[in-house]
């Protein structure tokens, strides 16, 4: 018959103290009895007040055992929770090096050490990007400028339009990157409000796009979670020409469901559409199709405030983005 042990660091360290702490009380004491060095203090084996220093002692040993387990696990919880948060936010705080063992002090330095390369690895391509981009902007001006100059009115709509999708890859991919170089401090914030002016807003500008549900202000980022609505609800438009709103909450998290009338997508890209200029192929047209980037940024912003976009095909046809965010007490 196979064992099994709880699944915890905690809980193993637990087990083993206590059994190595209750047996060597125990059996030492029973040893040194045998040998004559102490005598058992109450003759009878079963009296009352015989049980009562057993149940002490046993809950003494439970108790060494707890608190050690627990001094042990803690650097492991605090690694893992420092890990958890650094996936959020590459710009989360660090981890305190001064105090624990020497081993974790060492590893509390070599896990900061990381986040500080992976931080200047970032920093380095944003700059990189930048100069790109800024040596790039010369070069598509003079080729928009030449265009003008171009007498058949195919050939000139044609290359205007390459160069505005080239300046819209640039720029969105510029923007895309100083979500994570400049880091924003949440507060609480009124979702409903923005939902419902995002809708508004949509359609002010000839889209048809409803809202149901209500749900309490919630603590987050404002304008990450924006972004992240509005290329939600940018990309319901495109492709779907209608989109419709709903959102509920729990005592735990939000959800905002953006359902539009569209084909959808088929269910083994529903997680591919995701990638960064990822896009499928009926919308690979610059008249039709963004840049790629829209549903990576509204993940993203999405995931660095503990929440997640996911997508799933309608019943009745047309796609549905959720988004879900924890409510934070």
């Amino acid at each position: 018959m196979k064992i099994s042990f709880p699944n915890s660091l905690f809980a193993r360290l637990f087990l083993l103290l206590f059994v190595i702490l209750s047996v060597s009380y125990f059996a030492g004491r029973e040893i040194l009895v045998s040998l004559g060095f102490e005598r058992p203090p109450l003759p009878q084996p079963h009296h009352p007040f015989r049980l009562f220093v057993f149940l002490i002692r046993l809950t003494a040993v439970g108790l060494t055992s707890w608190i050690a387990a627990r001094w042990l696990a803690y650097p492991i919880r605090r690694l893992a929770n420092a890990a958890e948060e650094l996936g959020k936010n590459l710009n989360s705080p660090m981890i305190d090096e001064t105090t624990g063992p020497s081993e974790v002090r060492q590893a509390s330095k070599v896990f900061n050490q990381m986040q500080a390369r992976l931080k200047q690895q970032m920093e380095e391509r944003t700059r990189f990007l930048a100069a790109v981009s800024h040596d790039l902007r010369t070069p598509l001006t003079r080729l928009k400028l030449r265009a003008e100059k171009i007498a058949e009115p195919g050939l000139k709509s044609d290359v205007q339009g390459d160069i505005d999708e080239m300046t819209s890859i640039i720029d969105t991919t510029l923007d895309y990157l100083r979500g994570d170089a400049q880091p924003e401090s949440a507060c609480l914030f009124d979702l409903d409000a923005l939902v419902h002016t995002l809708a508004e807003d949509a359609n002010g500008s000839g889209n048809r796009t409803t809202v149901t549900g209500k749900i309490q202000p919630i603590r987050l980022q404002p304008v990450a979670i924006r972004r992240c609505l509005n290329n939600l609800l940018e990309n319901a438009l495109r492709y779907g020409g209608s989109a419709t709103i709903s959102m509920s909450e729990t005592a735990d998290r939000v959800v905002i469901e953006i359902r539009d009338a569209g084909p959808g997508i088929p269910p083994d890209k529903l997680e591919s559409v995701f990638a960064p200029f990822y896009r499928l192929d009926s919308s690979r047209s610059r008249h039709s199709g963004g840049v790629g980037l829209g549903l990576s940024i509204a993940r993203d912003m999405a995931r660095k405030q503990g929440g997640n976009v996911t997508l799933a095909n309608a019943p009745g046809g047309g796609l549905v983005a959720t988004l879900t965010l924890p409510r934070q007490h």
